[in-house]
């Protein structure tokens, strides 16, 4: 009896809270024959966006350091680095909504220190001065906690300092995501391309190097006259008389009021320079109604930068207009991301680039930008591949396995271990080398928790003792 109990109790410690989970995967057959066969190797995956790093051709570089002309090369990098971080760090204008509710906690908190209930026991001179009193320290704490929003004004000089600091960057984020969609659509031509807020012209310089020979307007909207202005001169690679280097470029101040349609729409880095919620959905609005194609929307890949773009795609995708989500969602639903309140994680993804130099500064050969974005198009679901899972943040690469954190289908976060034990060599190797932003050309199993095979084990023994 005494070494039945010893068994018994000798199980019970064992019996340990342990599972293990296994998410099936399925890669797409014609990887898998192609990796199986050799004419595919894992590095060129149809789910990895290359190249990594970008660079802005020569021609564009000694343009850019040609409009700086006469004014000092070290002052402009100094004001250029501190308009990048006001840039990073700037919030969209607070909503009615938001000021009242910050507005009510404020109250609350000066009531817990200037209760009305002291009012009564003060002459009509001693409580309006109090009630003055009050209403300073709200106003006070009211704007010490509202984001004192302003639209950033851009002279000749501010444009020439933009595009000398921005301009690199700005490129890269554009060549990416529009590298991206030549990847995803190897049958699309624009033959019409529109981007709003187009500053510089990143947006041209990118989109005439991919479809130059298809592309026969290209229409650009900027409330800067300056802007505009050094956009057009970067054209004419920094000459004032030269002619510029693209027929049928045009440039205006204001949203046109006709209903052309363009094949090609692009919204880059201006979302944060609109005053409200309602002129965003007004502009966005009158901007989908113009795509007749693919419409991308990037910002700076911060958290607020993040919630402007989810919050334009599910605004789009709530129109009348039939459009679908293509680029980085495999889905059409809220961002997973951004429906987590107490993680602050923005859906956001790297970019390397090499920055401009001016004369002998220190800056180093490879930056790296983080950016939010998306790209949707107008009309059903067609490409097969939408489904493929995301990966959302680096993949972590260990000696026998990798671990993958991605973004599938259902509108989930989910992480992923691969090894070639339990999911094959080939998807095993296509995960090792994937990096965030890729995708993973294959669908995903639900993640199917079982009990460790230990424990199962020592179940049974004790069942039978």
């Amino acid at each position: 009896m005494l070494l039945s109990l010893q068994h018994t109790t000798r199980r019970l410690v064992l019996r340990l809270h342990r599972f293990t989970s296994k998410i099936a995967v399925d890669l797409e057959p014609a990887v898998l024959s192609g990796l199986e066969q050799a004419t595919l190797k894992p590095r060129k995956h149809p789910g990895m966006v290359k190249p990594n790093h970008f660079e802005l051709p020569k021609q564009l570089r000694d343009t850019l350091k040609r409009i700086v002309g006469d004014h000092p090369a070290k002052k402009v990098m100094q004001d250029g680095q501190q308009l990048n971080s006001y840039i990073r760090s700037r919030h969209p204008p607070p909503t009615q909504e938001e000021i009242e509710n910050k507005k009510h906690r404020i109250i609350e908190e000066v009531n817990s220190k200037m209760s009305l209930d002291r009012l009564a026991t003060l002459g009509e001179e001693e409580a309006t001065r109090w009630k003055r009193k009050r209403e300073i320290e709200i106003n006070r704490r009211l704007s010490q906690r509202i984001y004192a929003w302003k639209r950033i004004e851009y002279g000749s000089y501010e444009a020439i300092v933009y595009a000398v600091t921005r301009g690199a960057q700005e490129y890269a984020v554009l060549k990416r995501v529009l590298t991206e969609l030549a990847q995803r659509d190897e049958e699309f031509r624009p033959r019409s391309f529109f981007d709003f807020g187009s500053g510089i012209g990143t947006g041209i310089w990118v989109a005439s190097e991919l479809w130059r020979d298809h592309i026969f307007e290209y229409y650009n909207v900027d409330r800067s006259r300056e802007m505009n202005e050094i956009s057009e001169l970067i054209l004419r690679d920094g000459h004032e008389n030269k002619q510029m280097s693209l027929r049928n470029v045009y440039y205006r101040q204001f949203l046109p009021a006709i209903e052309t349609k363009y094949d090609l729409v692009i919204v880059s880095h201006t979302l944060f320079e609109m005053e409200s919620q309602e002129q965003r959905q007004d502009i966005l609005l009158n901007l989908w109604l113009k795509c007749d194609g693919y419409m991308v929307i990037a910002e700076e890949g911060t958290r607020r930068g993040s919630e402007l773009v989810n919050e334009a795609r599910r605004f789009l995708l709530r129109q009348e207009q039939e459009g679908h989500t293509v680029a980085p969602c495999p889905h059409d639903v809220g961002c997973p991301r951004l429906r987590d309140l107490v993680d602050r994680t923005p859906c956001n993804f790297p970019v390397s680039y090499a920055p401009l130099r001016l004369g002998s500064d220190s800056l180093a050969d490879r930056h790296t930008a983080l950016y939010s974005y998306a790209i949707l198009k107008k009309g059903p679901l067609s490409d097969p591949s939408r489904s493929w899972p995301r990966i959302v943040r680096p993949a972590l690469v260990r000696s026998k396995h990798a671990i993958c954190r991605v973004c599938t289908e259902e509108g989930h976060l989910q992480e992923v271990i691969f090894t070639k034990s339990k999911h094959g060599k080939s998807a095993y190797s296509c995960a090792r080398v994937s990096r965030w932003g890729d995708r993973l050309p294959m669908s995903l199993g639900k993640p199917l928790t079982k009990l460790d095979p230990i424990e199962s084990s020592t179940t049974e023994q004790h069942n039978l003792a």
